[in-house]
């Protein structure tokens, strides 16, 4: 039958590490006693017509057999994939699955390898949209078949394929074996018909199906009452069915026998196990315990473990029996044991010898696949012999190579096992340890492994060397700083800073602990929730002595520069940001890929200074150039923000179809669950959606991003959902949702001294203000006196965008921290710097410089001009 996908051509790549077991790639091979089951084959052969084939019952049901049978039989074209446990990490899964499409589609992974871990930073749909643009690349239509996929859990790595799923090229089919439904919109996929399902009622052998297995399968032939009892008894069982019939070989009379297992499939299984072990010499019964501890097997791998030389002949006496043994490649080298019969054997490997033999053999396993490159496994069998300090140093000699080769779950996994004494002594596992903590936000448990570590450090004395524990001591007083910094304890973390100065030296950044793939305008916890006056406060005590800048500014490496800018443009004050942004941007080498995190927020944020003066050709030429820069540098997560930046300038001047072009090439679509990554693209989407008056769609992900917004405690965040919530709430004429949305915002703002979030939004805005000072305005007093002093900074407007500059003598202008506030009321009493220091229990030094930072935001020279100029903004 011709089903329109050319034969499958098995290459070896020779570009994928040995990381990945090939065997993972390889279509299950047919065994001599399978059988032909023509009316699934009929199945599958219309199944193609649809984008997605479900194959789910539970174990031993012959899943696997029956589709690697079809893929065989009708030459198709296939990708295959073998998962496994340690596949919960999505750089590990898209790997395995290029090197199954590498196989049948020679020169895929040319490229697609890099790419993968330029993303490996950047959002799941970011790294989906560049994998689905680089698999329309292939031309020649092939199905993807992904066997085991119950053992993925990982939510990044579901939400990866249902994603690659909604794309999904025409000419690709994607097959899933499965134990249980996985978690992907099925429902949607009936509703379109793009799914087609065979699950455990449709796998049942049937009367002719046991009587065609049954003659491949014994030498002496049963009678039809003996099928149909056994058909009654296994309920169409494949596993069932294959065990029965090895263990009535050489029977004379199976009546008896069949007539006294009953019982449910697991029971009957244990039952025809026993009866199958109890059959089998007693070396080769030895010989299938202590081999099933392995996920995957070979001759050489077999030999190691069970000290024999003659595996290689019992793998062929095995593929003969039928006894649940599995060749995985073309020249029969690597092999794997049905899962369900692994399990078995395992439970009575224990049993039989105890737990220092099983460790022992686990030992073998390990030695054997760390002398052959197989890090993963070796490690895991490790922890399985309990050689936790083994594991440790091959675990620190192939750092790298478990980072590059995307397999930080497992690392993560393994970190939790290992004693902390075995993970402070080897600085990359715990630096790696610490950092990844805190860049999740995992505030407490990284609080705690700096405790820990301290502790160790103190009580373990002989553990390090003087020169080493020195070291670690500096290294933990800097991560702590930034574990304050992440909670937003600006005081904490500057202290710890003052009193680490020789850490500050050795190790002068932070940001590779903290999250930088967040908000674009540090909104998430690095920007303090998008708290303005806290960071300005942090502005303000660095201002306090130059060496305390100097170190504020060398620990977050440029980044101080766009936080502080981006405070300055939110008040409106555009000439200072764009002053202090071109520090941050003097670090951009357009020809290097450092300093990205710096300089493409940095570029973003100017762009909007230009827009906010009113010169668009310059905010245009400065996306243009960095845009070209990024692009050869191939860093996609900065590219796409730059593209979602351009996006919006697009809407200011009112070219939708370069917008739309944008959204479909990227593939951004509505996201079952928000990302802080994904925030700005987004909210980018959500102002295409207002435009085109897609305002049902554009409420419901706001609601979204709104929730997530809250739950994270990001404040910027929360007032621009509400502006763009009260903006399609307008649209779709609920006036009293708008004007809700609206007050919540202003109350959000006016804590901050938010203002060019508001002008940003141009005249629909302005209008939906009025609008809510005219009939809403009694409230919320507070909200509307906000909402009154904004309404004067929009005149002037430019098309569709508010760009003028705040109004001399605003009290916008200028922002004081309470303790700036203290000390200015002090000086309007008359108080001198010494009186000052006495009465807050600080030094004249610190006093004289709040008072200088003070002058400077008031933009006086003398406490005479200050007195006035506080009295004339309403400050005093």
């Amino acid at each position: 039958m011709n089903t329109g996908y050319p034969s499958n051509t098995q290459v070896q790549s020779g570009n994928l590490s040995s990381y990945v077991l090939s065997a993972k790639a390889s279509i299950p091979l047919m065994a001599e006693k399978d059988i032909i089951r023509q009316r699934l084959m009929n199945h599958l052969d219309e199944s193609i017509r649809c984008k997605l084939t479900l194959i789910t019952a539970p174990a031993g049901f012959g899943k696997t057999t029956l589709v690697s049978s079809w893929i065989h039989v009708r030459s198709l074209k296939a990708a295959w994939v073998s998962l496994d446990d340690g596949d919960n990490e999505w750089i590990r899964f898209w790997s395995c699955i290029t090197e199954a499409i590498e196989r049948c589609v020679p020169g895929f992974s040319e490229n697609i390898m890099r790419g993968l871990q330029a993303y490996r930073s950047s959002s799941m749909e970011a790294m989906m949209s560049f994998y689905l643009n680089e698999i329309c690349t292939i031309t020649e239509p092939f199905v993807l078949v992904l066997d085991d996929y119950h053992l993925i859990r990982d939510a990044s790595v579901l939400e990866s394929l249902a994603f690659f799923l909604e794309y999904l090229p025409e000419h690709i089919r994607l097959m899933i074996i499965s134990r249980a439904h996985p978690s992907l919109p099925l429902s949607r996929l009936r509703v379109r018909k793009q799914l087609s399902e065979v699950g455990a009622a449709d796998l049942r052998f049937t009367i002719d199906e046991i009587t065609a297995l049954q003659e491949k399968s014994l030498s002496n032939v049963l009678l039809p009452e003996h099928i149909a009892l056994l058909e009654q008894k296994t309920e169409g069982w494949a596993a069932g069915l294959i065990l029965a019939f090895l263990s009535m070989e050489g029977r004379s009379d199976v009546t008896p026998f069949i007539q006294s297992f009953s019982g449910n499939h697991r029971y009957i299984f244990d039952y025809l196990m026993d009866e199958v072990l109890l059959r089998q010499t007693e070396e080769f019964q030895v010989f299938l315990l202590q081999t099933s501890i392995l996920n995957y097997m070979n001759a050489s791998l077999t030999d190691a473990v069970t000290g024999r030389s003659d595996s290689k002949h019992l793998f062929h006496a095995l593929e003969r029996s039928h006894m649940f043994f599995i060749p995985l490649d073309d020249t029969r080298t690597w092999y794997r044991y049905h899962h369900l019969f692994s399990e078995m054997l395992q439970n009575r490997l224990l049993n039989r010898y105890g737990l220092t033999e099983v460790n022992e053999l686990h030992r073998r396993a390990y030695q054997w696949y760390e002398q052959h490159g197989f890090i993963t496994e070796a490690v895991n069998h490790m922890f399985e012999a309990d050689e936790k300090e083994h594991a440790a140093i091959c675990i620190e000699q192939n750092f790298p190579l478990i980072i590059q080769n995307g397999d930080e779950t497992s690392l993560q996994r393994w970190l939790k096992q290992l004693p902390l004494e075995s993970i402070v002594s080897r600085p990359d596992l715990f630096y790696y340890q610490a950092g990844r903590l805190a860049a999740s936000g995992n505030i407490p448990e990284a609080k705690s492994l700096l405790e820990r570590t301290l502790h160790l450090l103190d009580q373990q004395k002989d553990l390090f060397s003087e020169e080493e524990r020195r070291e670690l001591t500096l290294r933990v007083g800097m991560y702590r700083a930034s574990v304050a910094y992440y909670q937003g304890d600006v005081d904490t973390f500057i202290d710890l800073l003052d009193s680490n100065r020789e850490g500050l030296v050795k190790f002068p950044s932070i940001v590779n602990v903290v999250n930088l793939g967040e908000a674009l305008l540090y909104r998430g916890p690095i920007g303090f929730g998008g708290r303005l006056k806290k960071m300005a406060y942090l502005s303000a005590r660095a201002s306090e002595s130059e060496t305390r800048r100097a170190s504020i500014h060398g620990a977050l490496q440029g980044h101080g520069f766009v936080f502080l800018a981006d405070l300055y443009y939110e008040w409106n004050r555009l000439e200072e940001a764009e002053s202090i942004l071109e520090q941050a941007l003097q670090m951009y080498d357009p020809e290097s890929s450092h300093h990205l995190g710096v300089a493409i927020p940095g570029i973003i944020l100017h762009t909007k200074i230009k827009q906010a003066m009113g010169d668009f050709e310059a905010a245009e030429e400065i996306l243009q150039q960095a845009t070209k820069h990024i692009e050869k540098l191939r860093s996609p997560h900065w590219q796409l923000l730059l593209e979602a930046c351009f996006a919006r300038f697009q809407l200011t001047r009112g070219n939708i179809d370069a917008v739309e072009k944008w959204v479909e090439h990227r593939h951004i679509q509505t996201p079952d669950k928000t990302s802080v990554a994904r925030e700005y693209e987004n909210l980018t989407l959500v102002r295409l959606w207002i435009h085109r008056k897609s305002t049902e769609e554009a409420v419901k992900l706001l609601r979204k991003l709104e929730k997530d917004a809250k739950r994270t405690d990001r404040l910027g965040s929360q007032i621009e959902i509400l502006l763009l919530l009260a903006l399609a709430y307008q649209a779709e004429g609920k006036h009293i949702s708008a004007s809700e949305s609206m007050e919540k915002a202003l109350q959000l703002a006016s804590q901050q001294g938010y203002i060019r979030i508001f002008l940003d939004e141009g005249s629909s805005l302005y209008e939906l203000l009025s609008q809510y000072l005219k009939q809403y305005a009694n409230h919320d007093e507070e909200a509307a006196d906000y909402a009154r002093k904004l309404l004067p900074m929009f005149t002037g407007l430019q098309g569709d965008y508010a760009g003028m500059p705040l109004h001399e003598g605003s009290e916008f202008a200028v922002s004081l921290t309470n303790r700036e506030k203290e000390i200015l009321n002090y000086i309007a009493a008359g108080h001198s710097n010494d009186d000052i220091a006495r009465s807050l229990y600080l030094s004249v030094g610190t006093i004289k410089g709040y008072t200088y930072n003070l002058y400077q935001k008031l933009g006086v020279k003398n406490r005479v001009q200050a007195i006035s100029k506080a009295m004339e903004l309403n400050l005093l």
